[in-house]
């Protein structure tokens, strides 16, 4: 009877059939934006970035940030330890570990794929110190090694081993009691080979034939250690850097049968110094200026000559008689200079430097060098993130103005615009195409230091847009933190002022700064955070620069609780401040008076949503919820939901948490797996890739923590934030959820703007928003509509509806997202439909879900609703609403994608819905 009833009912209204989800969910492990914080490795190669990180990925940057990554295997102590990466060819890498072991690397269209690994013997304590790229030809390189004094080499197009000097070739020809310090080639003849020892003692091999000895000292009788060549019309000239962190310059000559002869030119080193104390230049580069063929821009670790500061976090670029010095806040990985060729036009290059969590851009083409907008390489981490949110489909208009919003942020802060030297797959990579929906999307991180970060994640790369510093807005914060220092010579002559770059914040500043909620609406660009001293700051675009006066934050209350003298630790700002042209703190209306909400102390905010039609703000707490007035600055409506929860269940408060309990134990004793249903697709985000997507991967921890290595900065919890120890306070009143949506609440002629309001305690409020009464001062008025009770006093995770923005059908469904289960109402009237309860699998918790639209994997004009979980053991679940590992970084869109933090710096965005995005982490030519 019931198949009938179903098939009577299926020709009445359109509903996808339980298997329907094949149909539709196509799952691609996507790829990862921002950049992570723990890099040990770093090179460039046409237009190609490659890096390794201390977790064993490595990752392929390409063309507008395009990136590629693929885990090198194995875990805790059997974890791949990469120490440096080098490119061999344009799509070939080797990548050197621990072990030692080299590994190959290659990518083709998107593809990465491992190579037959080198392994020389077992030693963990070795250190790649020796190694050298020789140039072959325009498109072919090789790498040349040492391991235990037997110099290897490995060539790009056979990519096999071969020995070009034996050990008992090096210790027949070179002292053996000095160790190898660097090797290098001839830039006129790659094929000579020089060894240079610690105390300055050259071999010279024409491959594996010895052809002599050379000793390299400069004019102090110092050991010349390593020799960085030049690109000068000459073709054999280089820079020679000593035991005691000096360079000189260097002249060599070949003559015949391969006999080289070297002399010292010209002494650059007598007030120029590498790391202080005592530490050897780790890195050094030579960059050509386009506009002298005889000169070049020199790049090296160090430079303050002052013995009262170490330096080993400094950069020095020094061109002629003038120095730049750059001060960076993190460990120096890498440096690489790449001369202006990448472009049409003739402009000196730019200087790439690779820190452990960032990578920075230094424009040599202006006068006084500019560093370049971050982009696609900086860390989410850049300080300690602490919320997240997503916003799609942003209005066009509003696009076009977030970007040139993010343009002028750029320049006010002295930043080069210039294109960054990544060209790698561009023809694979196409740019994001602004006319669709689709690319237009950000993602908004809030920070413990007060800064809001939205970052462009609609394309393949992902790109940070613009920074707001909520911490202007109050006392003690400068509007511009990266001031610089002047340091003082050893005569005590002021210097010229190094400067600090980079945006990555080491430290963590007052604690009620930090956001705890943050908001997009794309209809008008509003951007919405709270912070744990209780303030509510709104920003809106603005075309024009101005100048605000000082503010006094209107206090607001869910339950008329008096207002709280007690001096708080953060305070406004007591003196005007001016805004660039771009976000701006937003007005009253009608008056040039900021508009600032401060919520009672003992409150804490858990959710907020905004109503741009009535210009209603929505800001929830554990004492019940508030809606704003945002024209004028009044509350509109308050309400604690203290007098109206009842009780549910005939069972006592005690008896119900022994219940829970007996449940808890019984699920950890008996826990077993079941079959999946049919309107269930299950997809396991944190399993190994071989049994991704296989119902039998078992779940493992997101984050191995290793104890002697880079310790990242932590995913902060909700519990940290203050939004779940606040419950003890008052569980009744607490809100969960607040969501915006529009549908016919109180008959089916009319569609109603709704404000949901979920709680901690499982009751649902439906709240109607109209146009204000007349005479009444305020823009709109609240009426609570409808009230469902969710049983055992489930909390509810999100509130969603399944219908398009404006649209409303017969098909159309309320989906009540809790803890436990999924449950679905009809619209008119309101009744329960149907539910399912994912904690009968397996003992599960739902930890975010959503309502998503996927396309047909046949015809992209047909789509249909789906709802989107993300479970406690790392799963995606795609369920019908017919039918990680505690992710609180997890973001949802109606796209169906999914938006985490993976380690905390790092955002791994994935897709259910592959053919309306249109692009593939396995791109095709």
């Amino acid at each position: 009877m019931s198949s009938i009833l179903r098939y009577i009912r299926s020709k009445f209204q359109h509903e996808p059939e339980e298997h329907a989800i094949e149909q539709f969910a196509i799952y691609d492990e996507g790829n990862r934006g921002g950049f992570p914080s723990d890099v040990v490795a770093f090179d460039y190669h046409s237009g190609c970035i490659v890096i390794g990180t201390q977790s064993g990925d490595v990752t392929f940057y390409g063309f507008h940030g395009a990136s590629w990554t693929i885990n090198l295997g194995g875990a805790g102590d059997l974890k791949t330890k990469i120490e440096h990466v080098y490119f061999i060819s344009s799509n070939i890498a080797l990548v050197l570990c621990q072990g030692p072991l080299i590994i190959p690397v290659h990518i083709k269209d998107g593809v990465i794929t491992k190579k037959d690994e080198f392994r020389f013997g077992d030693n963990p304590k070795h250190k790649w110190n020796t190694t050298h790229v020789q140039k072959l030809s325009d498109d072919a390189s090789a790498l040349i090694f040492s391991v235990n004094n037997t110099i290897h080499r490995i060539k790009s197009k056979s990519l096999k081993l071969e020995v070009l000097v034996t050990s008992d070739d090096y210790e027949k020809f070179l002292p053996s009691d000095h160790n190898l310090s660097s090797i290098t080639s001839l830039p006129e003849k790659p094929a000579i080979m020089m060894l240079i020892l610690e105390n300055g003692t050259v071999g010279v091999f024409n491959e594996s034939q010895f052809i002599m000895r050379i000793s390299l000292k400069n004019f102090e009788d110092e050991a010349i250690q390593k020799l960085h060549w030049s690109s000068e019309k000459k073709k054999n000239i280089a820079y020679g850097v000593s035991c005691n962190n000096l360079y000189t310059k260097w002249e060599f000559a070949l003559g015949k049968d391969c006999h080289i002869s070297a002399s010292e030119v010209n002494v650059y080193s007598a007030y120029q110094f590498g790391p202080y104390p005592c530490h050897q230049i780790r890195h050094f580069n030579v960059c050509p200026d386009l506009s002298n063929p005889n000169e070049n821009f020199l790049v090296y670790q160090g430079g303050k000559s002052s013995g009262k500061y170490d330096d080993r976090d400094l950069v020095t670029i020094s061109h002629g008689d003038t120095v730049d010095k750059f001060e960076l806040t993190s460990e120096i990985v890498g440096i690489a200079a790449i001369d202006g060729s990448y472009e049409s036009s003739k402009k000196n290059g730019v200087i790439l430097i690779c820190t452990k969590c960032e990578i920075i851009g230094i424009d040599l083409e202006p006068e006084a060098l500019a560093m370049m907008q971050p982009k696609h390489f900086l860390s989410i981490n850049n300080s300690t993130p602490t919320t997240h949110a997503k916003a799609i489909e942003i209005e066009e208009n509003v696009w076009n103005r977030l970007e040139t919003a993010s343009k002028l942020f750029w320049e006010s802060n002295q930043m080069s615009t210039r294109d960054w030297p990544l060209y790698f797959q561009k023809k694979i990579v196409s740019d994001a195409n602004h006319q669709r929906a689709a690319y237009r999307q950000v993602y908004l991180s809030g920070h413990s230091n007060g800064n809001i970060c939205i970052w462009s994640s609609g394309g393949v790369g992902m790109s940070l847009l613009l920074i707001i510093k909520t911490s202007v807005e109050f006392e003690g914060v400068s509007m511009f933190d990266n001031e610089a220092e002047t340091y003082y010579s050893s005569d005590d002559k002021p210097e010229k002022p190094v400067r600090k770059v980079g945006i990555y914040d080491p430290f963590d500043d007052e604690d009620e700064m930090c956001i705890t909620r943050v908001h997009f609406d794309p209809k008008s660009g509003i951007v919405i955070g709270t912070n744990r001293g209780g303030y509510v700051l709104m920003y809106e675009l603005w075309d024009s620069a101005r100048v605000l006066s000082n503010w006094e934050a209107i206090p607001i209350s869910c339950n008329n609780s008096p207002p709280d003298s007690r001096r708080r630790s953060l305070r406004p700002r007591k003196t005007d401040l001016e805004y660039i042209a771009g976000y701006q703190i937003r007005l009253k209306n009608e008056s040039e008076l900021p508009l600032v909400f401060s919520m009672h102390p003992s409150h804490r905010v858990t959710d907020i949503a905004y109503l741009h039609k009535y210009h209603c703000l929505a800001v929830g707490s554990n004492f019940g919820a508030v809606m704003l007035d945002v024209n004028h600055g009044y509350i509109v409506y308050a309400n604690s939901f203290n007098d109206d929860q009842q009780e549910t269940s005939n069972v006592n408060p005690n008896q119900f948490q022994r219940f829970k309990s007996l449940k808890k134990s019984l699920r950890k004793t008996f826990r077993r797996k079941k079959k999946t249903p049919d309107s269930t697709m299950i997809l396991d985000l944190d399993a190994d890739k071989s049994v991704r997507g296989k119902h039998e991967g078992s779940p493992r921890r997101v984050e191995e923590i290793d104890e002697e290595g880079f310790n990242e900065r932590p995913i902060e919890a909700r519990e940290e934030l203050g939004v779940l120890d606040c419950y003890a306070e008052n569980s009744k009143g607490t809100v969960t959820c607040l969501r915006t949506m529009r549908f016919p609440i109180v008959d089916d002629k009319n569609v109603d703007d709704i404000i949901a309001v979920g709680l901690h305690e499982g009751g649902v409020y439906f709240f109607a928003i109209n146009e204000h009464d007349v005479g009444l001062r305020m823009t709109f008025k609240a009426e609570q509509i409808k009230k469902i009770v969710i049983p055992h006093k489930q909390p509810v995770i999100n509130i969603d509806i399944t219908n398009e923005e404006g649209y409303f059908s017969a098909s159309t469904r309320i989906v009540i997202i809790t803890e436990e289960q999924l449950r679905v109402y009809n619209c008119q009237p309101m009744v329960k439909r149907e539910s399912y309860k994912i904690t009968a699998l397996e003992g599960l918790k739902i930890k975010n879900g959503m309502v998503a639209r996927i396309l047909n994997k046949k015809n992209s004009n047909n789509f249909e609703s789906f709802v989107v979980l993300v479970a406690n053991d790392g799963t995606l679940r795609i369920h019908s609403p017919i039918d990680v590992m505690a992710l609180n970084s997890s973001c949802l869109s109606r796209d169906g994608d999914v938006a985490f933090l993976i380690k905390s710096s790092e955002l791994q965005r994935t897709t259910v819905n592959l053919n309306f995005r249109g692009w593939s982490n396995a791109h095709k030519s």
